[in-house]
């Protein structure tokens, strides 16, 4: 582990000592919230710094493989054998499943499954809604006596590096809430519907972590689907619901190595990926006069991401277009641009007619991929999404973190931390038949271990079945 993520692990457990009798319907209210997101730049600074375990008291985990093992026995004591309800319904919380609509209605029944969202529609795609809204009760009697006693454990930490921290107290009391309102309206949803098994698509949020831990508590099966690559770990462990649906080899070892145990992890894939296999996607006839090019270069998709090394990005940029034979679409991340951060590219683009930015948030990145010759990619999905679709991918490494990112790494040269080699080892493939068959084996070696899933919609009713006895379709 890196200095940081040791430091993390340290204060999380010791945050859950800390404060493990304080529950709600048995549930420790500290295991609740999204831990990582309590921490602001002035904790995480500290955090970097070598020795700030030091300035703990009561931390437990030390070591990767101990992190799944710490929160297991704290939910120990309320969670229940699994238990296979054939009566019930399988519900899909629609919040980041991501599952497309015709895949939905193609995998699930209308007859065995709950669409759950926050919409009182009837249904969705062709399968019964549930409204989350309707299963709500007044909590603001226990919320205020939790948060009265969270504030008094908070006043006896009095110089400690995290607890003493105004941000990281103030965003644990102003959830307990929320935390309180969800654990209450999931309770009351399960004694209404019967349910035999849950599908959420992360469990960063509090409703679908919810769902998963009250489910635990009635021995009701959950599977958490992989949202996208494991580039932040706080967002992927600890596990709270039963089973994990990964994309691949890569993630088990990945999970293993942190301590869950390899029977609750199913190499599903992810169904939104099962068109890139199934469906025929056309390329775009007027895709160059949409986006103002040069139908005589070579055009890259160039896919950015947050914390970029600002001087390495513009070098890459400004570089690649200066030999004339490449043009780039930029599709800045859509962090960067909900949050307008995207200057440093218009800034580019506004100074040669071999860069073109993409505003529009609505644009299909699958369609881009598919009209461009290769895609050049940050540490994201969008360059596992490339590869999968069979264009050439090159990788750049510039992000500015407190941890190293593996995940890309066994693509040897197509992947770069430099942007004069990223450029070079892109003109070399371009120029050079013997690269790109080179390539090929690289790209296949990588995808084995990462991606292998054609048919992922069939695995994840395979193992809902193989958990509930309880078929899908």
């Amino acid at each position: 582990m890196s200095i940081y993520l040791a430091h993390y692990w340290s204060l999380y457990s010791e945050f859950i000592n800390v404060f493990k009798d304080l529950k709600y319907k048995n549930i420790p209210v500290a295991l609740m919230t999204n831990f990582y997101q309590q921490i602001n730049d002035e904790l995480r600074s500290d955090m970097e710094q070598t020795g700030f375990e030091m300035k703990l008291n009561d931390s437990r985990i030390k070591q990767p493989e101990e992190i799944q093992p710490f929160f297991e026995k704290l939910a120990a004591p309320f969670k229940q054998p699994l238990q296979a309800n054939a009566d019930g319904k399988i519900l899909i919380n629609l919040d980041y499943t991501r599952i497309p609509e015709k895949r939905l209605s193609e995998y699930f029944s209308r007859d065995r499954t709950l669409i759950l969202s926050r919409s009182r529609a009837p249904e969705y795609f062709g399968i019964p809604n549930v409204w989350i809204g309707g299963f709500k009760s007044d909590t603001s009697l226990a919320s205020e006596e939790l948060t009265r006693r969270a504030a008094s454990i908070f006043a006896e930490q009095e110089g400690h590096p995290a607890f003493g921290n105004a941000f990281f107290t103030d965003t644990f009391m102003k959830r307990i809430p929320g935390i309180v309102d969800a654990i209450e309206t999931v309770s009351n949803l399960y004694d209404q519907i019967p349910v035999t098994t849950v599908l959420i698509g992360t469990s960063e949020d509090v409703g679908s972590r919810s769902l998963a831990v009250v489910g635990a508590m009635r021995g009701i099966p959950s599977i958490c689907l992989q949202h996208g690559i494991l580039m932040g770990e706080e967002a992927f462990i600890p596990v709270f619901s039963s089973h994990v649906g990964v994309y691949g080899e890569y993630e088990k070892r990945w999970f293993m190595a942190r301590g869950l145990e390899e029977n609750r992890i199913a190499v599903t894939g992810h169904p939104r990926y099962d068109e890139i296999f199934t469906s025929e996607r056309l390329s775009n006839d007027s895709f160059y006069e949409e986006y103002g090019l040069d139908p005589n270069k070579t055009t890259l998709l160039l896919a950015t991401g947050p914390k970029l090394d600002a001087q390495k990005i513009a070098a890459l940029i400004t570089e690649l277009v200066a030999g004339g034979e490449f043009q780039l679409l930029i599709k800045p991340h859509p962090w960067e641009l909900s949050k307008k951060l995207i200057s440093l590219y218009t800034n580019l683009e506004s100074k040669t007619n071999s860069v073109h930015v993409i505003k529009d948030r609505k644009t299909d990145i699958r369609d881009l991929i598919l009209n461009s010759e290769g895609v050049i990619s940050s540490l994201s999905t969008v360059a596992l999404e490339g590869l999968l679709m069979n264009k050439p991918v090159f990788v750049y490494h510039f992000i500015q973190a407190n941890r190293e990112y593996d995940y890309y790494n066994t693509l040897d040269n197509y992947i770069q931390h430099d942007p004069a080699e990223l450029i070079q080892t892109i003109s070399l493939y371009f120029s050079s038949e013997t690269e790109r068959f080179n390539y090929e084996d690289v790209k296949r070696k990588f995808l084995q271990q990462s991606y292998t899933t054609e048919h992922s919609g069939k695995e994840l009713t395979a193992l809902i079945s193989d958990l509930t006895r309880v078929n899908p379709e």
